[in-house]
């Protein structure tokens, strides 16, 4: 089951014209939903640039289209790449909490899949920084 920042390449027939592959990253478990990595700007509101020299599986800077939820079988998933770091998915969360182009369920639904993650994270991070002493 895919994790909350995972990244994915994905076959994404019969979801983008044209693309028989796609990057995506995971921002919820249950049915896993996912929003798509472009390295284009596909609209210009509710997407996040991502940096290419934070991550060694990105050729160049993306975008993180935020606006759109794709709902995907384990079945599409060819390949983990890797994960956004804890800056780049608060920076998402952010966008989602803003969004106009999801509803309102959506924007609830997954700013707590994604607060619940964040707070997991940090304190995780800090469990590992003290048990390593």
């Amino acid at each position: 089951m895919p994790k909350i920042s995972e990244v994915f390449i994905v076959n994404s027939k019969n979801i983008i014209e044209k693309r028989d592959t796609k990057w995506y990253i995971c921002i919820s478990i249950g049915p896993s939903k996912f929003f798509i990595i472009n390295s284009e700007r596909f609209k210009l509101y509710d997407d996040y640039l991502i940096k290419s020299s934070n991550y060694n599986f990105l050729k160049h800077d993306s975008y993180v289209e935020c606006s759109e939820v794709h709902i995907l079988d384990e079945k599409r998933l060819i390949k983990k790449l890797g994960n956004l770091n804890y800056d780049d998915m608060k920076m998402i969360l952010h966008k989602i909490k803003n969004s106009i182009g999801l509803s309102k369920g959506e924007i609830k639904a997954l700013s707590i899949e994604l607060e619940e993650w964040l707070n997991n994270y940090q304190e995780n991070q800090l469990k590992n920084k003290f048990s390593n002493r």
